[in-house]
């Protein structure tokens, strides 16, 4: 590659670039192909398609394949045997890294950490790189050596031993660490993207499959704070305004992975200013209600509703059960140019072609929007959330002059909608009359199905899973073990656990006549329970005992 070529890359992204300069692609390349990241007809078809790019190969396997470097890295420690350092877990012997002479970092990056059980490591981001390991030992120890990601350690040296230390000689500016950002959080299936001002720097956080995992070593104050006016800048907000709360959005044009959507919203802290985005993507593969996992069974009684002329069906679960998921799954089981579909939301999550969506402001509230809605001629309905009477009253009137309407609720259960919207007002009479449906829902992490492992149930996880007295054969689990393709997790993706209560003639009498939730989840025929779900899917090894074991 020209000089010229490979300076602009390292100035747009500088990922891959900087790697290579410590150590060679194909032995990244390499042990990511003993892994099992990907084989050898994905690595044939893939390098034609970075020569027409112009690309590495290794950037090209990175976005093709959805593998963050640390995929590549955590291949590396597996094959040689050594342990990887979580940057963000593996605390700085400050007495040690202080014995290593500059001169030596500026060479050869290297830190000396301590392991979480507290035993001293030699971390190098290139363990071919003999003569820098062993002035290390020379001047330390001969300490065990682990494997870090080369912009994690350097951000680390550059934080612990000043802008001197830094290997490149200079720090990495916030326009090509946002770039760096934004393309590991796509890589990584990343779901929100956080942005914290600390005690002398800021910390990076991305949500992934529901967790925060802190991404390399916190960054120095200079460059967190040009990080974040950075963002602020590209989502519209106020730069000068460091002491109120802001909301913007952006899109970003990242140099791999396309466009990328995102709301931000910036708050003040203690130490400056944190920034949450939030990235707007829709996942192709799981835009229809069979790749949810629902069962088969409550799919079929879902459609049957939706199949209904009129009434509501309502998906409950907590903030971030994936409730909007489900609902936009449900709308595309219409005929959009058959039937005139308008929806009320806030925000307007996924655009669905064929659907008239409407983004909530503080002009048009949810139930002016409905209100609105019934002079255009609808046949279904989509409200974002029910959060107050007038909109539940409009929803209701809705679905009883011939209507489907669909929304969601903050409830614990399906039948708890019905006892939160006799809280909120409504008339049960009304309830009984219009309700077909109601769903709840969260989400569980999913075992990685490259590296889980079984082990044989105890006897206490035995009457977990189905109560005391009942006689069964040896009980196999599945757990997590942790491999590079989960970036050591155990987990890759989440699921939906189920619940569902679908309202005939005898719920919708006993709704009416002020039955409690007890009464009218006994009454139901068809009740499908959330622990029954969070069952099957731990017997059938879709995720662990320990993510379903509040549900069961």
């Amino acid at each position: 590659m020209p000089p010229a070529r490979r300076a602009d890359r390292r100035g747009r992204a500088g990922v891959h670039e900087r790697t290579v300069s410590e150590l060679s692609e194909a032995t990244l390349i390499q042990a990511g192909l003993q892994a099992g990241l990907f084989d050898n007809e994905q690595l044939a078809r893939l390098r034609p398609v970075a020569r027409a790019r112009r690309a590495s190969l290794m950037e090209t396997l990175a976005t093709e394949c959805a593998l963050p470097q640390t995929a590549f890295y955590l291949a590396l420690a597996e094959i040689r045997g050594l342990p990887y350092a979580h940057l963000a877990r593996w605390p700085a012997d400050e007495v040690l890294l202080a014995k290593l002479p500059v001169t030596l970092l500026k060479r050869h990056p290297i830190a000396v950490l301590r392991n979480p059980s507290g035993a001293p490591h030699i971390v190098v981001s290139n363990p071919d790189d003999a003569l820098g390991v062993e002035t290390a030992r020379r001047v330390v120890g001969a300490l065990p050596l682990a494997i870090a990601e080369p912009e994690g350690l350097a951000s680390l040296l550059l934080r612990l031993r000043g802008k001197e230390a830094s290997a490149s000689g200079e720090a990495e500016d916030p326009v090509g660490l946002f770039e760096r950002i934004v393309r590991e959080a796509f890589l990584r299936r990343a779901s929100d993207i956080h942005i914290e001002a600390v005690e002398n720097g800021a910390r990076l956080r991305l949500r992934v499959d529901g967790r925060l995992e802190v991404i390399g070593a916190p960054l120095a104050k200079a460059l967190g704070e040009g990080l974040i006016s950075r963002v602020k800048v590209l989502s519209g907000m106020d730069i000068a305004e460091a002491r109120a709360p802001q909301d913007g959005s952006l899109i970003y044009q990242a140099a791999e992975g396309g466009a990328v959507e995102m709301r931000v919203a910036s708050a003040p802290v203690k130490f400056g200013e944190r920034l949450t985005l939030r990235v707007m993507k829709s996942d192709p593969d799981r835009q229809k209600l069979d790749a949810l996992g629902l069962p088969a069974a409550m799919i079929a009684r879902l459609r049957e509703a939706l199949a209904h002329p009129h009434g509501i069906v309502l998906v409950t679960g907590p903030t971030g059960s994936g409730k909007s998921t489900t609902l936009y799954c449900a709308l595309r089981e219409f005929d959009a140019d058959g039937l005139n579909i308008l929806t009320a939301e806030d925000p307007i999550e996924q655009v669905i072609p064929g659907v008239s969506q409407v983004q909530v402001n503080a002009k048009v509230g949810f139930a002016g929007a409905l209100r609105a809605f019934l002079r255009h001629d609808p046949d279904v309905i989509l409200v974002g959330e029910i959060r107050d009477l007038d909109t539940a009253d409009v929803a209701l009137k809705a679905a009883t002059t011939g209507h489907m309407v669909l929304s969601t609720l903050h409830t614990n259960s399906a039948p708890g909608a019905v006892t939160r919207l006799v809280d909120i007002g409504c008339e049960r009479f009304m309830l009984g009359a219009t309700l077909r449906g109601m769903l709840a829902q969260r989400l569980v992490r999913m075992l990685c199905p490259h590296c889980r492992r079984e082990r044989e149930g105890t006897e206490d996880e035995r009457r977990l899973l189905f109560g005391e007295g009942e006689e069964r054969a040896a009980l196999t689990l599945w757990e997590p073990a942790g491999c590079p393709r989960c970036l050591g997790s155990g987990y890759r993706g989440r699921i939906g656990l189920y619940e569902a209560l679908w309202v005939d003639a005898e719920v919708a009498a006993a709704i009416s006549a002020g039955a409690d939730e007890r009464v009218i989840a006994a009454t139901a025929r068809d009740y499908w329970r959330l622990a029954d779900d969070a069952r099957e899917k731990v017997l059938d090894g879709i995720t662990s005992l320990e993510e379903a074991r509040a549900f069961l």
